[in-house]
């Protein structure tokens, strides 16, 4: 555990010296989800985003722009992340933290749920930054919207098996950085709305509403990497205003650090386990932050349980679920208790 926040601290201090932007979060491109890193892991990004924007005019800007974040998970119910902010022309450097804790985990029948907090100590601390007054700081900052402080939500997730491929939907509500100010953001109030799904092995499509903008990836993992490629406000090339001109890009290399983790960020369903297809067929990181659904082995039941309703069968997995929560929450105390001891040596 002590090497875990150690590395932690180290990462995030290397990441103090590149720039960066606020362009894909830890969960999916600029929303959450509601899963959480699982002890003992972490998760380093980094990534190259592409801005150029033509209008609004006050913050044009036409840059390229490298960016890391790192986020670690702890005791199975808290997630922590940290990110630095952008440099662009004269407005200030920005570093924020975020913090995610999971307050019901997801069953075959019940969704996750999650509450967070997005861009803690982050130094935008208005909270309508589309209004800001000539002067302020980050009036001329293309991404001023995105930093705004201490934007709390809540998000339920839940995967799916549709249309022949593993899904994963997420709604939630938040304020601040979720709350656009432009009408298609005031009708919807403050929330948002994200899906992915696998058409094939590795690869996952991405889309979400983020509460002010439509954005658009894709991401295909490799063992414990997950390369990213992302397109932030996209309902701009409709526009005939100026702001088709507009362009924001990224790419994204993430690398999941879970050696000594025991579990998995998304719970592994047995109603995603559909008849025709092998264990782990469906594989787009399922222990990483933006990881893709896990199809777990279906593996040899035994004709009596075979035998048994699928009621019955989603009954005894969630039984068997319950039973494995118990078994990491003891182990994780067991674990604190160690610390504690070591700490007072």
């Amino acid at each position: 555990m002590k090497k875990v926040i150690l590395t932690l601290i180290v990462v995030s201090t290397m990441f103090g010296l590149l720039n960066a932007a606020p362009f894909q979060t830890l969960g999916m491109l600029r929303t959450p989800d509601a899963y959480v890193l699982p002890h003992k892991a972490a998760e380093f990004m980094v990534a190259g985003y592409y801005l150029d924007i033509a209008q609004p005019q006050d913050a044009a800007f036409k840059g390229f722009m490298p960016y890391a974040m790192v986020g670690a998970g702890i005791l199975d119910r808290l997630e922590i992340g940290a990110f630095v902010g952008s440099k662009v022309n004269d407005e200030p450097m920005v570093y924020f933290l975020n913090a995610k804790v999971k307050i019901l985990e997801e069953t075959n029948t019940l969704p996750q749920f999650a509450l967070g907090m997005d861009n803690i100590l982050s130094s935008q601390k208005y909270h309508n930054g589309l209004n800001l007054n000539p002067g302020d700081d980050f009036y001329t900052h293309p991404d001023k919207t995105d930093y705004e402080n201490y934007s709390i939500y809540g998000v339920v997730s839940k995967q799916a098996y549709f249309l022949g491929m593993p899904w994963m939907l997420n709604v939630g509500m938040g304020s601040n950085r979720f709350a656009g100010q432009v009408k298609r953001s005031r009708i919807l109030q403050s929330s948002f709305v994200s899906a992915e799904f696998s058409p094939v092995n590795n690869l996952a499509i991405q889309g979400e509403f983020d509460g002010a903008d439509f954005n658009l990836g894709l991401r295909y993992s490799y063992d414990n990497f997950s390369f990213k490629l992302g397109a932030q406000s996209v309902e701009d090339l409709a526009k005939n205003n100026g702001y088709e001109d507009n362009l924001r890009v990224a790419f994204a290399v993430s690398y999941l650090f879970d050696k000594y983790a025991e579990a998995h960020r998304r719970p592994q369903l047995s109603s995603l386990n559909k008849p025709g297809m092998t264990g782990g067929t469906v594989d787009v990181g399922s222990q990483g932050q933006a990881g893709g659904v896990v199809v777990p082995p279906t593996g040899s039941t035994g004709t009596a349980q075979s035998m048994l309703s699928p009621e019955v069968r989603n009954l005894l997995e969630e039984l068997r679920i319950l039973r494995e929560e118990r078994s990491k929450a003891q182990k994780s105390l067991d674990d604190l208790r160690l610390l504690i001891q070591e700490l007072k040596q």
